[in-house]
């Protein structure tokens, strides 16, 4: 059942993404055609199954393993505001669920194309790259980078097998189920540790261990609730070795292909989850090479090989995947990663890395097929075994020593990372409870890093162990050496969750169950006993307490009234005011609305906002100002509140409010006509509403009169006020030809005439004044416009074409500005200005 549970799994990842790519993912569709395929998978191989792949499984053993991971890891956390790693896998994940593809566009920018407003637009609405280094052209939001400064092409930052799988959730449950993707992985990952151990030791004591002490784990237990990447790339990675041993330790007999393919299959997965791929692969060739060194299983060697490099190509298929599908973010990811081994043309470093080690292998895998295998394992297994002890205490030496660095001395100040931004540079005490380091021990507890160091040294006598034990020491070098702060807790100790800690976990609990019953057994049994309390206690902290509970059902009541044809207004630039990230994000791609983000001199824009107001149904607008705009009606209000685990380095166990504001909804009734900038009645027009009678519709040029006679209404509150009134000046075009060459225009303001104007053929547009005196604009009745055209005619009637209409002019802009040049308003407009966007946190570079 195991193994069939795994077929859906990664059925559902290939046809899942496969859909989202092909711009046609549907949730029920996709997992009834995986749970097909997989049922056609599980009659093919009935009856091939091996007595051994169940040997020593207890099922009560994984029952309680579900039940204690299910008890520290529910609820999930609802992590719908952006701004932030898990933010961004959120809405990436109800937009693919919603839209069913990745393709993402700025439709705002995409609107206002053509206008005088793009410039505003783009100055409040992204964020262009200020790293000369970076490769990305800006960011849109944080987590959505734009494929051009200026043009209206998005795309989302990370990969997509995460969001995908908690689309799935979504599409099947409910967008506020889509989290809970991540409890299934977090069960997968408990059941494969235990499964692992089990192949690997052949105890089910053992395996029951090392399931519980990643069960109760503080960090696990956290990450599974918290939608980042780190808890399903573990659960592929144990799938994958699992299946892995499986293969290398049945019988010939009982030794089944399907097994590797699920292996394989299982890290492509990986691959496609998080980016950090490439830390595998030189394992992996060591696999191959001892492999091809050691093993005196003819078949097994070769189907070895076969695994490893179906393994690489899988990882290829991944970094083509990133450099098409999530380009400046891969880039920058490989940069950051190779930049600091090859500091100058690290792309042609990495590629010039990548042949020596595929020769490399090929060579020695040759050679193996030569007689040379006992020096093959002489002069390179051997040492390479004999070097990760020493290799393990000296990057442990020099871990400390730059944590002494960093906190006694002045090396590391001005360092624009660990100083500027953290200031962790001469902190002395902080700098090494900022340590990965550190965290290993807060999270694993005070025993087992020492129990794990004490073995890691010692070279195992098990094959699977020692393979077990390079693997884990590879990634315990990287964590006290590479990645070895972590600013603040627990968000960026995630990094030692997908590898270190958990396989740390296993490689002591393995080597544990291979020891002789003597003296230094009884002591880690008290360790490990030690560390299962420490654990409970630890994991327990976090029960009942939910990061960022209640927040999208906040927004859900906010957003209520807005319609998918509307446009809100966000009054996020302002000191104080919440992060813009945090709101828009889920606005624009959980709720699937559009938002524009304003300052206070673009609310006080009147031609801006009759610009947006024109080419959507409605305008709304999001503040924190209890005020009601004018020209603006309350809609309601709600408290935007977001609790957060404190920022610390110790285990997640207390939640603070990192933002608690009333955000207030307001929609626009009546917009104010600017002044001094020509607004047209074209459609769409935010002006068509004044057209109360003898108007055809508005067309791409204007709206033509139909009749003899046409009005316009205006309410008078739509008019900046001013001393001495206003002059409206409008720009007509008449319909005149050689055979009709005259267009009367008699303008009346609420009955009182205001002037004749003529076209004469051949010159067809006029501009004329209309003045509306103070007394109209001060009265609460509208002011009514009324033009009378007495020598209106069909086109049909002249010649023109076969429009049976009777038109007369054609309205096409309309300009005001006060009747007296040097008037003020009455009212100064708001100054605004753009306000920084907070920096982004928890980001993976």
């Amino acid at each position: 059942m195991l193994e069939w549970v795994v077929v859906w799994v990664l059925l559902a990842s290939g046809l899942g993404l496969a859909a989202t790519l092909a711009h046609h993912f549907l949730a029920p569709q996709v997992c009834i055609a995986t749970t097909l395929l997989t049922v056609i998978y599980a009659r093919c191989t009935r009856g091939r199954g091996s007595l051994y792949t169940l040997s020593g499984v207890k099922p009560k053993h994984m029952i309680l393993l579900i039940l204690v991971c299910l008890f520290f890891r529910l609820p999930a956390f609802n992590h719908v505001q952006g701004g932030q790693d898990e933010g961004v896998y959120v809405n990436m994940a109800n937009y693919i669920e919603r839209t069913g593809s990745l393709v993402i566009w700025d439709t705002p920018l995409e609107q206002l194309q053509g206008t005088s407003f793009v410039e505003r637009y783009l100055a409040e609405n992204r964020n262009l790259s200020t790293d000369p280094a970076s490769l990305n052209a800006g960011s849109y939001l944080g987590g959505v980078y734009t494929r051009s400064p200026t043009g209206d092409g998005l795309y989302f930052q990370f990969y997509h097998l995460f969001p995908i799988w908690m689309a799935l959730a979504a599409g099947v449950f409910g967008t506020t189920f889509a989290v809970y993707a991540l409890t299934l992985f977090a069960l997968l990952s408990v059941v494969f540790l235990y499964r692992l151990t089990l192949v690997l030791t052949g105890s089910s004591r053992a395996a029951l261990i090392a399931g519980l002490l990643l069960a109760l784990n503080p960090l696990h237990a956290f990450f599974s609730k918290f939608p980042v990447t780190e808890v399903p790339t573990l659960a592929f990675s144990l799938i994958g070795f699992t299946y892995l041993a499986l293969f290398w330790r049945a019988e010939d007999g009982s030794r089944h292909r399907r097994w590797l393919l699920l292996s394989m299959l299982s890290f492509g997965a990986l691959f496609m989850t998080r980016i950090s791929g490439f830390m595998y692969v030189p394992f992996l060739i060591v696999v191959a090479v001892v492999s091809a060194a050691n093993d005196a299983d003819r078949m097994r060697r070769k189907y070895m090989q076969f695994w490893v490099l179906g393994v690489v190509a899988l990882y290829a298929v991944s970094v083509a995947y990133g450099l098409r599908w999530s380009h400046q973010y891969a880039l920058d990811i490989y940069r950051a990663s190779f930049g600091r081994v090859f500091p100058s043309h690290w792309q042609v470093g990495v590629a010039a890395l990548v042949v020596v080690a595929l020769m490399a292998w090929s060579g020695l895998v040759a050679l193996a097929q030569t007689g040379m295998r006992p020096r093959i394992d002489r002069f390179i297994v051997v040492p390479l075994r004999r070097a990760v002890a020493p290799i393990v205490l000296i990057s442990l030496a020099l871990g400390i020593y730059k944590i002494y660095q960093l906190g006694w001395t002045a090396h590391y100040q001005g360092d624009g990372w660990l100083d500027t931004q953290w200031g962790l540079a001469g902190s002395h005490w902080r700098a090494v409870k900022a340590s990965s380091l550190a965290a290993f021990f807060v999270y694993t507890g005070p025993l087992l890093p020492l129990a794990f160091l004490g073995l890691v040294l010692r070279r195992q006598r098990e094959p699977r162990i020692e393979f077990l034990r390079l693997f884990s020491a590879g990634f315990f070098v990287y964590i006290v050496l590479l990645q070895w702060t972590i600013p603040y807790g627990p968000y960026y100790a995630r990094y030692l969750l997908s590898e270190a800690v958990p396989y740390m976990l296993l490689f002591t609990v393995a080597a544990w169950a291979c020891m002789p019953r003597n003296g230094v057994r009884r002591i880690l049994n008290a360790a490990l006993a030690i560390t299962l309390i420490y654990s409970v206690t630890a994991t327990a902290g976090q029960l009942g307490k939910n990061e960022s509970e209640g927040v999208y059902q906040s927004l859900a009541q906010l957003l209520a009234p807005v319609d998918k044809g509307d446009i809100i207004l966000l009054d996020t630039l302002a000191a104080g005011a919440p992060d813009n990230n945090q709101l828009k994000t889920p606005i624009v791609y959980t709720f699937g609305l559009t938002a524009v983000t304003v300052s206070g001199g673009s609310l006080a824009d009147h031609a801006y906002i009759a610009a947006l107001n024109a080419r959507y149904d409605e305008v709304f607008m999001i503040s924190q100002s209890a005020t009601v705009p004018t020209g603006y009606e309350s809609m309601g209000s709600t408290r935007f509140r977001v609790e957060t685990y404190e920022w610390n380095h110790a285990f997640p166990h207390k939640l603070s409010v990192s933002e608690d504001a009333r955000l207030y909804l307001y929609r626009l009734v009546r917009p104010i006509f600017p002044f001094g900038h020509p607004e047209s009645f074209k459609a769409p027009g935010a002006w068509n509403e004044w057209l109360t009678s003898g108007w055809s519709d508005p067309e791409a040029g204007g709206v033509w009169s139909s009749g003899a006679h046409a009005e316009i209404t205006i309410d008078p509150r739509q008019l900046s006020h001013v001393v001495q009134g206003v002059r409206l000046n409008f720009e007509v075009y008449g319909l005149v030809t050689a055979g009709h060459p005259h267009q009367r225009i008699q303008v009346s303001v609420n009955g009182m005439a205001a002037g004749t104007h003529d076209v004469v053929y051949p010159n067809n547009l006029i501009r004329f004044d209309v003045v509306v005196p103070a007394t109209d604009m001060v009265s609460s009745n509208a002011i009514r416009i009324a033009f009378d055209l007495p020598d209106a005619v069909s086109p049909q009637s002249i010649g023109i074409n076969k429009d049976p209409r009777v038109l007369g002019i054609q309205m096409r802009m309309l300009t005001a500005s006060p009747l007296d040049p040097v008037s003020q308003l009455s009212s100064a407009p708001a100054a605004g200005a753009v306000a920084p966007v907070a920096p982004d946190k928890h980001k993976l570079h």
